[in-house]
């Protein structure tokens, strides 16, 4: 049994090979839900007397993880305990849905479309003031988009740019509700990130192994607004317009 801070327990089997002790299953889904990648570091204290560890998990950025932040992508609730919903992302449009889509959601934006985007920035410039924070420009400018494609807004923060994960609105109807890779695009980068369902109270999905390396990448700053939109169903291809 492998005992994060949070209060969870997991339950990992192993095996002893040649005098090593190799993790087997159960391994994977905790690795999973802690964004676990190259570069953590995880510490392991063993309580003696028992089949326990007790473990801290510290991220690429040298500091140790919001263990609160993960999420349980299990959904048989054998495996670990519920965890705590994450209120550090601010989603600024759910799901937009094409207008000529066979589902039309109640959502779908009456916006402008995508290639007016120089004219609605150009038109942006001439009624906000300079002088209003960068957050509120980028703001108003992403609400001025749309997309033949589906689509949603994040309003990135500092936790956002800290974390190993980014909590995302749930893509029911959209994509398979099932783990994934995914690849995030900004011009000719692309970047290779895991898609994790989340079986909390708010059933959301969320970018884990990869959203750093792709913070760090691409130079997001907090108060940017981020708009990804779905360019390739198939192969789970996002297009992120950085505003």
């Amino acid at each position: 049994m492998i005992n994060p801070p949070d209060g969870t327990k997991w339950k990992v089997f192993w095996k002893n090979i040649n005098g090593e002790i190799w993790f087997q299953k159960g391994w994977k889904t905790f690795t999973q839900n802690y964004s676990l990648q190259n570069g953590c570091f995880v510490v392991f204290k063993y309580k003696e007397g028992t089949s326990e560890l007790d473990v801290l998990i510290i991220g690429q950025n040298g500091v140790e993880i919001d263990y609160d932040s993960s999420c349980d992508t299990s959904d048989d609730g054998n495996e670990n305990l519920e965890h705590s919903d994450d209120e550090s992302v601010e989603i600024l449009n759910e799901w937009h849905y094409p207008k000529k889509a066979k589902q039309l959601s109640t959502l779908a934006s009456t916006r402008p479309h995508k290639k007016v985007k120089g004219e609605i920035e150009k038109n942006s410039q001439r009624t906000t003031s300079l002088n209003k924070p960068k957050e509120t420009r980028a703001r108003e400018v992403a609400y001025e988009f749309i997309s033949s494609n589906p689509f949603f807004t994040i309003l990135i923060n500092p936790a956002n740019l800290a974390a190993n994960r980014l909590s995302i609105p749930n893509l029911k109807g959209i994509i398979e509700n099932k783990e994934a890779n995914v690849n995030l695009q900004i011009g000719k980068r692309s970047w290779n990130l895991k898609l994790l369902c989340c079986y909390n109270k708010k059933s959301e999905r969320r970018l884990s192994a990869g959203w750093f390396l792709f913070v760090r990448e691409s130079g997001l700053q907090a108060g940017d607004v981020c708009v990804f939109e779905l360019i390739n169903k198939k192969d789970l291809v996002f297009e992120v317009h950085v505003f």
